[in-house]
């Protein structure tokens, strides 16, 4: 299995000084979650979607999310509801913060900031130059607080009916060096996720696929799950899928979830069945 950082775009043929960094964190952090807390197949703004306010439901802005032994992370928003900063606590002396910037009440900029143990604070700055309800596309850069780019790539989402349907990383030369497919049924759940990584000739290095059969449709849907594709936690409506995934195939092995919500249809536990794991989420009154 090819585990990657939660926040970048898992580039495995680009190499530079930051893929040191990347084992250090993957061994300690990425690993642990990838296993044992992918257990939905959507974001964490708290904004829900049509159906969902046909439902009945009552979308809450999410306040805290906590895993034990993964540590704490807090959401906090404008007086326009739009999340504007998070941070991240590991340990008492761990602690990443993720900035989000708007221009007329759209996504334009977010900096990202992760603290490393042994080499201190590295950034990734994700800046939109277009987005809208079908396409978001800009640039993606990982840098130190020297100045140094570790990496320097653009990018494009696809959408269609607040569902994301592709995510393109491209180098410089405008070549693609990793490309996300995502495959719904005509319910809007999730059934496919493609990951292919490119070498620089165009071909195919690496592909992997996951398969999800089962959905609950219970609740909202939630947006806190995946740590490993972080930046689309932050895209306000943009859904993984219509309802939460109650598993996720990985070649021969299945592992298997369940949702807990409250009165108003928001999650507050899931529960990585196999793995033993979960995950508590708080929300705004």
């Amino acid at each position: 299995m090819i585990l990657r950082l939660p926040h970048e775009p898992n580039c495995s043929n680009i190499q530079t000084k930051y893929d040191k960094i990347k084992m250090i964190r993957t061994a300690k952090i990425v690993l642990p979650i990838f296993l044992g807390l992918i257990i939905s197949c959507t974001d964490n703004t708290g904004e829900p979607n049509d159906t969902d306010n046909a439902d009945g439901f009552n979308a809450k802005l999410l306040k805290q999310t906590t895993a034990p032994g993964l540590g704490q992370s807090n959401y906090f928003y404008n007086d326009r509801d739009e999340l504007i900063l998070i941070t991240k606590t590991n340990s008492e002396t761990s602690r990443d913060s993720t900035y989000l910037e708007y221009n007329d009440g759209v996504l334009s900029r977010v900096l990202q900031r992760i603290y490393y143990p042994i080499n201190g604070i590295v950034n990734i700055e994700t800046i939109f130059t277009r987005f809208n309800a079908t396409n978001a596309s800009g640039s993606y850069k990982v840098f130190e607080d020297a100045g140094t780019i570790l990496q320097d790539l653009t990018f494009e989402y696809t959408f269609s009916d607040n569902l994301i349907k592709t995510s393109t990383f491209f180098r410089s030369d405008g070549s693609k060096t990793l490309e996300k497919i995502y495959v719904h049924d005509e319910n809007g759940n999730l059934t496919n996720w493609d990951q292919l990584w490119y070498r620089t000739d165009g071909s195919v290095q690496t592909e992997r696929r996951y398969v999800f059969t089962e959905w609950d449709t219970s609740g909202l849907t939630t947006k806190s799950l995946f740590y490993w594709t972080y930046n689309l936690n932050i895209f306000q409506n943009i859904y993984f899928s219509k309802n939460n995934c109650l598993n996720l195939i990985d070649g021969g092995e299945t592992l298997n979830y369940s949702f807990e919500y409250d009165s108003d249809g928001n999650v507050t536990k899931y529960n990585s069945i196999e793995a033993g794991r979960s995950m508590t989420l708080e929300y705004y009154e």
